[in-house]
């Protein structure tokens, strides 16, 4: 069985085409495939460690209720000590009256030093409270897409496909099957691996916000744009629609 390139570990390729254990990303065939999503994948792992988190405490609770506190031993009585006896001591022989001593003699007061009146300080005049930074502009309201409207070729803005999916994912699948598209939105992230035959772009909405981010894939014709782009630069990716996983994935992609 190949290992993952990224974490090392012999793994399966999961139906969103990436590693079991880390998600990376594994476009070779040769890795065997395994009927999950690396996100069904994940929540399954996440809910075996959170019932292995909760069985220990139900056993220590089990264990704290079923031994009892033992009882604590009476404290032995204590014999009384016997009072000593007093003993009769001499008193003390009167002590002879001290001389008085001599009178010291006194030395003139000497002039206290007149203090000096600190300078009067001028007030200073209270700087200018700084402009307010005016706010960013809220972005225009994204044109509700409907399933209707789905045709090959078609135009379509990341943050029109997340709205689409967040409402009619199962629906919108169906329809994009077997179409091409053009999608415009901003860069989000740079990927390309050479030698791993690995090249694509994620793509967000303006926002930022969305649910819903788009993956692009590029062959090795073209792929000779993708190392000058930037992160939140945008443009327009046409590509053939390939299902959904994480994100919206399209094959075949070039810059428009």
């Amino acid at each position: 069985m190949p290992s993952c390139p990224n974490c090392g570990r012999r793994t399966l390729r999961t139906k969103d085409w990436a590693c079991q254990w880390c998600g990376y990303p594994l476009i070779s065939r040769a890795y065997k495939v395994i009927d999950k999503t690396f996100k069904e994948l994940q929540e399954e792992r996440n809910l075996v460690s959170k019932l292995g988190e909760l069985e220990p405490e139900s056993e220590l609770e089990l264990e704290t209720e079923s031994e009892p506190e033992p009882e604590p031993e009476p404290e032995p009585k204590r014999k009384p000590k016997p009072k000593p006896r007093p003993v009769s001591r001499p008193r003390p022989e009167p002590e002879p009256e001290p001389e008085p001593e001599p009178e010291p003699e006194r030395k003139p007061m000497a002039s206290k030093p007149v203090p000096r009146r600190a300078p009067e300080l001028k007030p200073q005049p209270e700087p200018e409270p700084e402009p307010e930074a005016e706010p960013e502009p809220e972005p225009a309201p994204v044109p509700a897409m409907k399933l209707e409207a789905i045709r090959d070729g078609m135009e379509i803005s990341v943050d029109q496909l997340d709205a689409l999916y967040r409402v009619e994912k199962a629906q919108a699948h169906a329809k994009f099957t077997g179409k091409t598209m053009v999608v415009r939105g901003l860069v989000e992230r740079v990927f390309v691996r050479e030698h791993l035959e690995i090249r694509y772009i994620v793509l967000t909405g303006a926002g930022r916000k969305g649910v819903w981010s788009v993956r692009c894939t590029f062959g090795k014709e073209g792929a000779s744009g993708l190392t000058r782009l930037k992160e939140g630069q945008e443009v327009a990716v046409s590509g053939k629609y390939d299902g959904y996983g994480k994100n919206i994935i399209l094959k075949e992609c070039v810059l428009v």
